[in-house]
């Protein structure tokens, strides 16, 4: 059905059952559709009510058409959610307030700001309705949710991208005294496209580039651009996903014009590119080709400009949950640090999915080969409430009960086998590595043994000697809240921290 409206408030609410049939609603501005989305539309006993933010129409006459029996409700602001249907949130991990997330998109630091822009479904706690979420914060933990920055339009939805702060006005998209920040995206439709968006007030409001799409569709589903700058050959460098395990490397000087550089496999990947320069533990400079499984390329660019690896393809996590990992807007002098998505459900929630812990990215030479490195960015201990630390002590049986959600174990020992359980969870460390389930992380030669456990609501991330790191998706135990390791004989352990977390 077809229902006339003014639009005078922002949002219209959406009442929805999780498990419901889909439905579509389509916004038509002059008879020209402007904005279409899906929703498990329900007009009796809704799990929870979605808020279709349509503030490009207000003070306007549009029509709306919609399911059977839809009665169009308006409000200025959307209503908290109740604290029962918050109750898996994880404690220290990025969630949206409402609705699905995957991908962590335009990752770049600004005035202060660390902005984090995401996958998101405004309408359903299932992946949908592709828009560009938004979030800002200090330390990269305690987030401040800004409203909706991308919207889906009559070319497509909002799929994966990245961001560029454009100091030197490279587009020459500035408009006032504010740095440009850039914003790469593919726009996913009839034909999947690499377009742009821009920032002119600090990341607070996007518009679209006129002049979309910077690139064509070159083959059916190309997307997820990342945009890094090269300072040694003094260019642009976009890495681009095309299909299978094929991805590629394009350049440009303006940011707007770009020329296709190269295309290679990335073997056992697929979907979202990281292109980034890491100085080794040895003084030397590469770059890091990596894909959505974590498979990476070490690499330097040759005397033609052109990416060339430097050793096999590498494996960083295992298994894992965490997926389409992208490194913050590179800024030389300053860290790596990167998010990847948690695709561990949270079961019965408005919400679903969440962003893994930022780490920091190293590159360490072990014997002849380099590894790609992971560590829980420093922040994380600004979180801890209660710690308890054994330092070169013989250990067969601990237990230590657990006060909070969000827990960091850190162990350090040569010696092996031992398990540990951490609300419920089975973890058991061999010479050869850590398994926690179908999960095996393999333990790097001359490393010692360095494992660290996060453990959150819905989810546990295990990371051994940085080198090799997983998410395990793990709904809490909470008649077991505690953390316990037993060997069969005693483990002379270098050093155990226990550390309870909290916002």
């Amino acid at each position: 059905m077809k229902i006339e409206l003014s639009v005078e408030k922002r949002y219209m609410q959406i009442p929805v059952q999780y498990d419901g049939e889909s439905q579509r609603f389509t916004v038509y501005e002059g008879g020209v559709p402007v904005y279409s989305f899906d929703a498990a539309y329900a007009d009796a006993a809704p799990d929870t009510v979605y808020y279709a933010d349509l503030r490009a129409y207000l003070g306007r006459e549009v029509s709306l058409e919609a399911p059977d029996h839809f009665v169009p409700v308006f409000c200025d602001a959307t209503k908290p959610l109740a604290s029962e249907q918050c109750a898996l949130r994880p404690t220290v991990h990025f969630t949206a307030e409402r609705g699905w997330i995957n991908d962590p998109n335009g990752l770049c630091f600004y005035n202060g700001l660390y902005h984090l822009f995401y996958q998101h479904n405004p309408y359903g706690r299932l992946w949908g309705n592709m828009h560009w979420g938004h979030a800002v914060s200090r330390d990269l933990f305690h987030w401040e949710h800004r409203e909706e920055a991308l919207f889906s339009d009559e070319h497509g939805a909002m799929f994966s991208g990245s961001a560029v702060v454009d100091s030197g006005n490279c587009a020459g998209l500035q408009e006032g005294a504010e740095t440009p920040l850039l914003f790469f995206y593919t726009c996913a439709g009839e034909q999947s496209t690499q377009c742009l968006a821009y920032s002119t007030d600090g990341g607070r409001t996007l518009q679209k580039y006129g002049q979309n799409p910077l690139i064509p569709e070159m083959v059916a589903g190309n997307r997820d651009p990342k945009v890094v700058w090269d300072a040694e050959h003094s260019r642009w460098l976009m890495a681009l996903y095309f299909d299978g395990r094929n991805y590629g490397i394009f350049t440009a000087q303006d940011l707007l014009h770009w020329t296709l550089l190269q295309r290679f496999d990335l073997p056992g990947d697929d979907e979202c590119p990281d292109l980034y320069p890491l100085t080794a533990d040895d003084g030397k400079t590469f770059w890091i080709y990596s894909g959505a499984h974590d498979m990476y390329f070490v690499g330097t660019f040759d005397s033609r400009g052109l990416f060339q690896p430097v050793q096999s393809v590498g494996q960083l996590s295992y298994s894992s949950a965490a997926y389409a990992a992208q490194t913050y807007f590179h800024e030389p002098g300053k860290p790596a640090i990167r998010f990847a998505w948690n695709r561990s459900e949270i079961p019965g929630a408005p919400f679903n999915g969440s962003m893994c812990t930022p780490t920091e990215m190293t590159l360490r030479k072990i014997g002849a080969r380099y590894y790609l490195c992971a560590k829980p960015v420093g922040g994380l201990d600004s979180l801890v409430v209660r710690e308890v630390r054994r330092e070169k002590e013989s250990v067969q049986d601990l237990i230590q009960p657990l006060m909070t959600r969000a827990c960091s174990v850190e162990i350090e020992t040569k010696d092996a086998p031992f398990s540990c359980r951490i609300y419920g969870l089975d973890i058991r460390v061999e010479m050869g590595g850590v398994s926690c389930g179908e999960v095996f992380l393999p333990r790097t030669e001359e490393e010692t043994m360095a494992v660290q456990i996060l453990c959150d609501t819905t989810s546990t991330e295990i990371y051994l000697n940085g080198t090799a790191i997983t998410a395990v998706p793990h709904v809490q135990h909470d008649d077991e809240a505690f953390f316990a390791l037993h060997a069969e004989n005693p483990v002379q352990l270098e050093r155990l921290r226990i550390a309870e977390l909290s916002l």
